[in-house]
Parts: structure tokens; sequence; C-alpha cells
């Protein structure tokens, strides 16, 4: 599932990763200075970018076309949660607490695997706990507290969560191996430019996971992927999908999950 920040973190300066994305920005006010009119050749010369720098044609059009997927595939998840009538953020907090399965979950980690800041995870946490969807309970050793799903929020994640996430493996299914692997390829390697050419910005501190880490990730996803198109039983199975087996998220402004008409059930 495509993570990042909600409109509710835009402001919150505490945030674990940065707010929003910088090139949505850049890429808008590309096309208002028509780079979407740039020619088809890979070598033709694209107007100025914001920053002034001439580009080329393929790499305007790439740039505007990542930003696009980009956008759209956020557009999707929050149409998803908006639908059940809750809010995006609760809805990346309750996938996360779902994916913990029945070893919990620490609101520091949901705000590094959600970018979410923590304020926000904070707040969302205790509404969702207020309405019985969550519990907080102490963690083995000194992890303080870990956030579990109640037999209501188990309920819950699987008539929204689950649903989604099969949807998710319904559309990756529709690629062969070859397709996943080099759309695993191409993301690593764009991922790893993306990090060397940050680095180089002076006064830029980056958080992320490694390279390896994000690889071995990688290899296990598409494993896992192609266990689920496969119908393998054996395929790992989150601990609390109890039924169905996939992954969560959930919730509004005014309580977590209730919409301005009426409370989810």
């Amino acid at each position: 599932m495509r993570k990042g920040n909600t409109a509710s973190d835009a402001n919150e300066a505490n945030g674990t990763c940065a707010p929003g994305k910088v090139g949505a920005n850049m890429a808008d006010a590309a096309v208002s200075s028509g780079a979407a009119n740039v020619a088809s050749s890979a070598d033709a010369e694209g107007p100025s970018c914001p920053t002034g720098a001439s580009v080329p044609g393929n790499i305007a059009r790439a740039y505007e076309a990542l930003d696009s997927f980009w956008r759209e595939q956020n557009q999707l998840y929050r149409d998803v949660a908006a639908s059940f009538g809750i809010s995006e953020s609760a809805f990346n907090i309750l996938y996360a607490i779902y994916l913990a399965g029945e070893k919990g979950i620490s609101q520091h980690d949901i705000c590094v695997q959600m970018c979410i800041g923590k304020q926000t995870v904070n707040s969302s946490i205790h509404k969702l706990e207020r309405e019985g969807v969550v519990v907080l309970k102490s963690g083995p050793g000194r992890r303080g507290l870990l956030a579990h799903l109640t037999p209501v929020g188990l309920e819950l994640a699987e008539r929204t969560i689950v649903p989604m996430i099969e949807a998710e493996l319904a559309a990756l299914r529709e690629f062969d191996d070859r397709e996943l692997e080099l759309a695993l390829l191409l993301g690593r390697r764009y991922t790893d430019a993306l990090r060397s050419h940050f680095a180089d910005i002076p006064g830029v501190l980056l958080t992320s996971q490694s390279s390896k880490a994000a690889l071995l990730a990688g290899e296990a996803a598409l494993r896992g992927v192609k266990a689920a198109a496969q119908g393998d039983a054996s395929a790992p199975r989150n601990d609390g999908a109890a039924k169905r087996g996939g992954e969560g998220e959930g919730a509004p402004p005014g309580g977590c999950l209730s919409s301005p008409n009426k409370k989810v059930q």
C-alpha cells in the first residue's frame, strides 16, 4: 500500500517524515510553465523547470508522470477510507496496528512506518481507544505501551482493510513474474538514486532504511506476492487476519470512527 503524509500532518513541525511531497508542488509549477507540452523525442529539450534549469523532454515527462501516478494512487486510498467513513490518518494507523497482529505496535513505530506525525498518531490512537477499537497494553521489557486491536477493531479492519488488501493483491496478479521483478528493480534503483541525490543537499540528514534492508524487504514482498498469486496456503499471513488474511487502516475528524451522520458499528 502507498503510505505517505496526510493532510493533517502538513503543519505538524515534529512529524517523523517531511510533510507532503516537494515534487508535487514542483510538478504543478512545471505543468503551468508548459512542461506537459514538451516534444516526444527523448533528446528534445524541455522548458526550464521551477529551479530555472533546462531538462530533456523525456525527463520532464517522466517527472510529471511519476508525480501524477503518486498523487492518483494516494487519492484512491483516500477515497477508500472516506467511503468507509474513516479519516485518512486513522485509516493508516488502523492499518499499521492490524499488520502488527498479536504482538502490537508502539506509537513511535506507527509514526515511522506510516510517515505520520507524533501528535496525529497520539490523538488518533486515543480516539480509537475511546471508541473501543484499540487498546493500549504494556509491552515486553521497556517497550512501553503497545497498540492492539480489540475484537471490535479486528472486525472493523476485516470489513475495511482486508477488502482493500485483497484488491491490491488482485491488481498485482495482473502482472507476470518478469513484470513484477522489473517493477521492483526499477523502484529500487529510483529510490536509491533519490537517496543519493538527496544526501548531496547541504544540511539534509536522511533517516530512511538502508538500501540493503529495503532490497531484502522488496524481495520478501515479491515472494509473498507470488505465493498469494498462486494461492499458496503457506504464504506469510498477518497474525491479526484471523479469517481472511490481509492488512489495515482507519477513522474521521470528529470521532475516529464516526462519519458526520453516523457512527461505525
